[in-house]
């Protein structure tokens, strides 16, 4: 059975053996490219594909480990009683807070950046990720205090690691 990509109207993967020589690849392959209101989809589509690919490779070490999923249980943004709360500096803020089986993580994000504790406290290291990888990280005190001078755009979470093992806060659109 022979086959064209103009049958359907767009281009059609073909069999490896389809090409009897590299002058009929080359005529299919410019025949595609020649074809300019499919080109920007397929060029959108390997795009979204590369970029959700960097993006499994960045965290496949964390879905190698077991972590704990921490889910919000706390946002200031949605309390009606704290609309009017602001940090030392003035700005605005906002306050969330993670939990899950016995851990947890509260957070105060403000323009200037992220801070917050791990609970129970405790030493440990505090990662920001996006979907395409670290932000920043930094240790944390003996108490779990962190700080990390960036302000986050979303989506975003935490990975946060201790001598009790991982944990990861739910993707959130800082």
């Amino acid at each position: 059975m022979s086959w064209h990509s103009d049958d359907v109207g767009l281009p059609q993967p073909r069999p490896a053996d389809a090409w009897a020589d590299d002058d009929a690849l080359a005529t299919d392959l410019a025949r595609a490219v020649g074809e300019g209101e499919h080109l920007g989809r397929i060029t959108a589509a390997a795009t979204a594909a590369f970029h959700a690919h960097r993006g499994m490779l960045a965290l496949r070490e964390e879905l190698e480990t077991d972590l704990l999923l921490l889910t919000l249980v706390h946002d200031s943004c949605t309390a009606d009683a704290l609309t009017g709360v602001r940090d030392r500096s003035g700005q605005p803020s906002r306050t969330l807070v993670f939990e899950g089986e016995g851990l947890g993580v509260e957070v105060e994000v403000t323009d200037g950046g992220v801070e917050g504790q791990l609970i129970p406290a405790r030493a440990g290291r505090v990662v920001l990720r996006r979907p395409d990888g670290e932000v920043a990280s930094t240790q944390t005190d003996e108490v779990g205090y962190f700080r990390l001078d960036v302000h986050p755009e979303g989506p975003v979470r935490l990975v946060c690691e201790s001598t009790d093992g991982s944990c990861v806060t739910q993707w959130l659109p800082w």
